[in-house]
């Protein structure tokens, strides 16, 4: 589904990603572990289009996406659940839902998404016409992806869901990308929560400095004497 090529990406003069090169299957849940300044976020944003490659490829079922616009990758079906949330705190809980939607014109597949959000967040129905701004922080997180949802992505981006949240809403956090990924959807996830991004992932790469040191299932990752000294304390 998804392919990074030898993909090298700059801050300025700063050598972000260096040579990274990383494949996702359609149906996986892939993550990404690293460090702070490892080079998880840059590579969600390249992959958006946020930042676009110096050298390397990306390509999205065989086209290349390296290039191309945010929009335009948000049409071909990838979205991204962003860091810190992002929504938009002066609209209200189901204006922030339609943003999500705001490439699609089906108005019944549309209503049945935002059923299906709703199902999963009840909490979102309660509060549909409170503004973004004055819910809680995890509150927020459910509607970051209830946005994205709202897009029917064929792959779904995470960066640090659980960033910020008490560990009973890590948990719920952990429960519904589960849910997600049984029903089908492709999930690149980057997570600081190491232990809980293992115990979801099919396969993960390990970032550091910018270059993948390793990759492979998750069950292997995870009885890697440097991963679990290094990210789970063990």
């Amino acid at each position: 589904m998804l392919q990074l090529t030898d993909v090298d990406v700059y801050y300025g003069q700063i050598h972000a990603l260096k040579s990274v090169s990383l494949r996702i299957e359609q149906g996986e849940l892939v993550t990404l572990v690293g460090a702070n300044g490892a080079g998880k976020s840059t590579t969600l944003k390249t992959i958006s289009g946020i930042l676009h490659p110096r050298n390397g490829r990306v390509t999205f079922f065989g086209e290349d996406i390296g290039t191309k616009s945010m929009e335009y990758i948000v049409r071909l079906g990838i979205a991204q659940c962003p860091e810190g949330r992002r929504v938009f705190p002066d609209l209200t809980v189901l204006e922030n839902l339609r943003m999500g939607a705001y490439t699609r014109r089906e108005k019944t597949e549309i209503k049945q998404d935002f059923d299906e959000v709703f199902s999963l967040f009840p909490i979102l129905n309660e509060r549909k016409h409170q503004s973004a701004g004055s819910l809680s922080g995890g509150e927020q997180q459910m509607l970051a992806i209830g946005r994205a949802m709202m897009s029917r992505p064929r792959l779904m981006m995470f960066d640090e869901p659980s960033l910020g949240l008490a560990p009973l809403l890590v948990d719920r956090m952990a429960e519904v990308i589960s849910l997600l990924h049984e029903r089908g959807t492709t999930i690149l996830l980057v997570e600081q929560n190491a232990e809980m991004a293992l115990s979801l992932a099919d396969r993960v790469y390990v970032l550091e400095t910018g270059k993948v040191v390793l990759e492979g299932p998750s069950q292997d990752v995870l009885h890697n004497e440097h991963v679990r000294s290094a990210y789970l304390g063990k």
